[in-house]
């Protein structure tokens, strides 16, 4: 079963200024990341309240979500150039 995708606002601005080849991998990985949420995290952090929050990595970026499985949501919170 799919998750309904739901995005910050700023994450899409972020998403809005890639250049477009970066913005196709970052769309793909946000659909792989709808069907199979926990799938796709390369590793975890906690937010301050301790909800884990799944990170990511695609090309130079990280996408940062949480899933919401009670609801069937994935909430992106951040797309952020990723450190290296």
């Amino acid at each position: 079963m799919t998750y309904r995708l739901l995005i910050d606002y700023e994450a899409l601005d972020v998403l809005a200024s890639l250049k477009k080849p970066v913005q196709r991998l970052v769309h793909q990985r946000l659909r792989q990341i709808q069907e199979f949420p926990s799938h796709w995290a390369d590793y975890q952090e906690r937010d301050p309240s301790g909800r884990p929050l799944h990170v990511s990595i695609v090309g130079d970026y990280a996408i940062t979500y949480w899933e919401d499985f009670a609801d069937r949501h994935v909430k992106v919170l951040e797309i952020a150039r990723a450190d290296r």
